[in-house]
């Protein structure tokens, strides 16, 4: 698409200022999110279309969208190791098995911190014992 026409220049630019928006609605959402599966929902909901794929404001509300994904989802776990951590031993099992259950939800853009979390629970268990 060649934008030597004024107008075709001023309705790309208009979408994706409108893609941006849309973005940073997807970012307050995932803010607000309490749980890993409305996370991820979030996060893989929204691509880059293909017309706004060379346009550089639109791709860095994606890649801001996908790291604010990354930072709650962060935050998330590391609350669900803490709450682990601090458990009784007779309802530790349970709480272990209800985390790994909502970390298989961790696929997309956010599949590399499913091996990121089993990684922090596993130091969690060796400094507990």
């Amino acid at each position: 698409m060649t934008l030597r026409d004024p107008v075709d220049k001023n309705m790309l630019r208009m979408e994706s200022r409108r893609f941006a928006a849309r973005c940073e609605a997807q970012i307050s959402s995932i803010e607000r999110a309490d749980n890993l599966r409305e996370i991820a929902r979030l996060s893989a909901s929204l691509y880059l279309p293909t017309v706004l794929s060379a346009d550089d404001p639109a791709r860095d509300a994606v890649r801001l969208l996908q790291t604010r994904a990354g930072d709650r989802a962060r935050e998330l776990i590391l609350e669900q190791i803490q709450a682990y951590v601090r458990a009784e031993d007779s309802h530790r099992e349970k709480l272990k098995r209800a985390m790994l259950d909502a970390w298989t939800n961790l696929t997309g853009p956010l599949g590399y911190l499913r091996s990121w979390a089993q990684g922090r629970l596993l130091a969690a268990e060796q400094r507990a014992e």
